[in-house]
């Protein structure tokens, strides 16, 4: 191979605190630079919180406000042309609308491979839309997913053959994560505790699937026999009434702490003691992994992908999911012992870096480009040698949009 693999990778949108988002710029910003050149399109404009890096990646956005819209058809014609011209190997996609866009585009620009992500259960697939799914699925060469549950999912509910479905777990990058403060149970004279106990959740609440009313219910128990937790809330959604009246209606405003959306995660989570996902559904979760980094032990429902990074009883506990009794048990037994939370915190952060640091997720990557492109990848990484580029081919042109190229 005599030059870089060049991938685009197409999303709806981009908003970079959510988890999708932030392993999609995770990954192209670990992908070598001298073998990989990255292009990230955008449907539609990203939110305030988003950066681009003109180092790892150029950035496109080409303005389809809705597939039914009418700039739509002559959008996709400028993105087939875009693909053309940019000699993209590999077409990637994220969300449904950036599918059925990538699919049209890929198909017409002549790329080698189209290769679908799926990040969750499908929770929320209508038939309709589902029906949809099966037929453009037959048109995508490659779904990449990030657990053993959604894999299995895509194939029953899609119908796609489980040969064609790759598994790549989430990367995250451990050296931002320091490990938790010392803080521990400090009562002053008066018996008044100054440094409490912490639990906390990192979620997003649009949607009830998350169900931080459970973590919320889970907490009215625990302060029943354990007296002085302090429960965190990390994150925002349009539910942040609704619970926060729920706190009211079981007398525990005091002791919860809504922070709202937060973009330094380590230094929201490093003061937790204890780090908690409360959801009914789940593909893999980010949220977990940044516990485990930290050195947080971890209790979470048994749901999705949540077992495959939850060893129960290793690194934390797995309880049923919409048990908030069940919850609320667990941690208690973590709360009433200091060493217990100690020796899963630091299981937890073993785990990360042996599986699922940036460094080795990207081992996976390379692999799973090299496969589908029908590279030998061995022989390939040691004859590369440097990239051929031609004038225009560099990554990094700056933030633009996809303009038709006129002859």
């Amino acid at each position: 191979m005599d030059r870089k693999i060049r991938i685009a990778f197409l999303i709806d949108t981009i908003n970079s605190i959510g988890g999708t988002e932030k392993q999609l710029l995770g990954l192209m910003a670990s992908l070598p630079k001298e073998r990989f050149e990255s292009h990230l399109i955008s449907l539609r404009p990203p939110n305030a919180y988003f950066q681009p890096r003109d180092d790892c990646f150029s950035y496109h956005q080409i303005d389809i406000p809705s597939l039914l819209s009418a700039r739509c058809i002559s959008r996709t014609i400028e993105l087939v042309r875009f693909l053309k011209k940019r000699r993209i190997d590999i077409v990637q996609t994220y969300f449904i609308d950036a599918q059925f866009v990538g699919i049209l585009a890929g198909k017409l620009a002549g790329v080698k491979k189209i290769v679908c992500c799926r990040r969750d259960l499908g929770f929320w697939h209508s038939r309709s839309l589902l029906m949809l799914l099966r037929l453009s699925d037959r048109l995508v060469d490659h779904f990449q997913v990030n657990s053993q549950a959604v894999k299995r999912q895509v194939a029953s509910d899609e119908l796609v053959d489980p040969g064609r479905i790759h598994v790549i777990y989430n990367g995250i990058e451990i050296g931002l994560f320091n490990g938790r403060a010392e803080t521990g149970y400090a009562p002053d004279v008066s018996g008044e505790n100054k440094n409490p106990l912490r639990v906390g959740i990192l979620a997003n609440f649009n949607r009830r699937v998350k169900r931080v009313d459970l973590f919320i219910r889970a907490a009215s128990e625990v302060l029943k026999t354990v007296p002085g937790v302090r429960f965190c809330i990390a994150g925002d959604g349009n539910q942040r009434s609704e619970l926060k009246a729920l706190c009211q209606d079981l007398g525990i405003a005091g002791q919860v702490d809504f922070l709202g959306a937060v973009t330094d995660v380590p230094g929201t989570i490093q003061s937790w003691d204890i780090g908690v996902i409360s959801s009914d559904s789940e593909g893999f979760c980010n949220s977990i992994l940044e516990y485990m980094a930290s050195g947080l032990p971890v209790v979470a429902t048994s749901v999705g992908g949540n077992p495959e990074l939850v060893q129960d009883g290793v690194n934390g506990f797995l309880v049923p999911g919409g048990d908030y009794r069940a919850l609320a048990e667990k941690l208690c037994i973590l709360l009433n012992n200091d060493r217990l939370r100690k020796d899963m915190g630091e299981q937890g952060r073993k785990i990360i870096a042996r599986c699922y640091d940036w460094p080795r997720v990207i081992d996976r990557y390379e692999s799973f480009y090299h496969e589908i492109l029908g590279y030998d990848y061995e022989r390939d990484m040691d004859h590369m040698g440097k990239p051929e580029e031609k004038p225009g081919d560099q990554p990094g042109s700056g933030n633009q949009a996809l303009r038709i190229q006129r002859d």
